[in-house]
């Protein structure tokens, strides 16, 4: 049987000894990122603007070039590319230019021999300070080099940034920073007991079913939204090719997408957040996606379900995540094993051996459950690894300090 833990082990990295004679855990770096709202001024805006312009520019123009080169050579190919014009050393930073070429490179790496298209102004949303450049102040400002003090909503305080990424919505009104930090980690293992495991079943007539008999009912942000969307596409379609009404029709379809992914995101972190809570251990099943939306009749409700971000979510938020294979849970008998075959339009298992009559999500997610320990039985894993944050760090060294103290003075 397939067993899938989350998070996976990660190798130790290089720390001080301070920190490694502390303990005999695993510490290691991991780059976490955190996404801030912007607000700049109509002059900062218009900055902004012009500089994901240039970066477009700098981008079409190495996908122009005859022959494909390495990112090294387009490195290098800047230094004359600046001296042939000049506003790109005068307006833009060279390590943002750099990181234009990075991402040339990463195109052409997921094409595979594909000819890449060039970019338009509304597909190019985004550019990146890396390891320079920026610089986060106190006075929740955000400072960016050849573009100025722009402010910053700070919803936490970020610790050893690395990179700094402007990105711009689709609507065109809406900035915001994602800032990569490189936070210091430890995993330890300690022998516990899990009081609340839970196993849940997602779906896509209820979101998710699990074994506490719990259900959560699938919003269907997208479904309920077909209408104003077919009508906001027509709208597009019949307006002329680069008229201003059409430019105005495009935004207010971009802003109908936007709030649907809001308001789906908002859902999902709720409800990740509801069961890493309660719950200190969650079997899910380890769904293939990409071969259900193979189906047409149910690909669109299975893309708004979005059940890996929801697996996604869980991984980073709850205490430990483990995967199943999903194969006979809906079909096994949850109180005697016994198979029952049954269609998708049948909602209601009934089991002819011992007569037991529940739904067939809450027969599922049972099954899950059941899996999922007699699983970790097997593996003999009463451990649980968990990721401990910097602060909790420094209040272990304290403890630790505090109570050599202690002894110090009882001797």
């Amino acid at each position: 049987m397939n067993l899938f833990l989350y998070p996976p082990p990660h190798p130790p990295a290089k720390v001080p000894e301070t920190l490694n004679s502390s303990s005999n855990s695993d510490v290691y770096k991991k780059m976490l990122n955190y996404k801030f709202r912007l607000y700049p001024t109509k002059e900062q805006e218009l900055l902004l603007e012009q500089t994901l312009d240039g970066c477009r520019w700098v981008y079409n123009y190495f996908l122009s070039l005859p022959s494909p080169m390495s990112e090294y050579d387009m490195n290098y190919a800047l230094t004359e590319l600046k001296e042939q014009h000049p506003w790109l050393r005068k307006y833009y930073h060279s390590k943002m230019l750099q990181m234009v070429a990075k991402q040339v490179a990463a195109a052409r790496k997921v094409a595979k021999g594909r000819k890449l298209s060039y970019r338009k102004d509304s597909d190019f949303n985004s550019f990146t300070y890396n390891q320079s450049g920026f610089r986060l102040e106190n006075n929740n400002r955000l400072s960016l080099s050849k573009i100025g003090r722009i402010r910053i909503v700070l919803h936490r305080q970020p610790v050893n940034v690395k990179q700094v990424t402007i990105s711009r919505t689709k609507t065109g009104n809406k900035w915001y920073a994602i800032v990569a930090c490189d936070v210091l980690r430890r995993s330890f293992s300690t022998i516990i007991r899990y009081a609340k495991p839970v196993g849940i079943d997602v779906g896509i007539a209820k979101f998710c079913h699990h074994s506490d008999n719990h259900v959560e009912d699938n919003p269907q942000f997208l479904t309920k939204m077909l209408r104003p969307l077919r009508r906001a596409h027509r709208r597009v379609s019949r307006r002329q090719i680069g008229s201003n009404n059409r430019k105005k029709a495009k935004r207010m379809l971009a802003r109908l997408y936007e709030r649907i992914n809001n308001k789906r995101k908002d859902f999902l972190h709720k409800k990740s957040a509801y069961y890493a809570s309660r719950y200190d251990l969650i079997f899910l099943e380890r769904l293939r996606v990409m071969n259900m939306t193979k189906n047409h009749r149910l690909a669109r409700k299975i893309l708004d379900a979005s059940w890996s971000a929801f697996k996604n979510m869980l991984q980073y938020k709850a205490n430990r995540v483990v995967e199943v294979e999903p194969s006979y849970t809906s079909i096994n008998c949850s109180r005697c094993g016994h198979p029952v075959p049954k269609s998708l339009a049948v909602r209601i298992h009934v089991c002819t051996k011992c007569g037991a009559i529940l739904d067939r999500d809450y027969n599922s997610a049972i099954n899950i459950l059941k899996r999922g320990l007699e699983s970790l039985v097997l593996l003999l894993l009463p451990v649980e690894r968990r990721e401990v944050t910097p602060v909790e760090i420094v209040l272990q060294q304290r403890s630790l300090k505090q109570e050599e103290a202690h002894v110090l003075r009882r001797g």
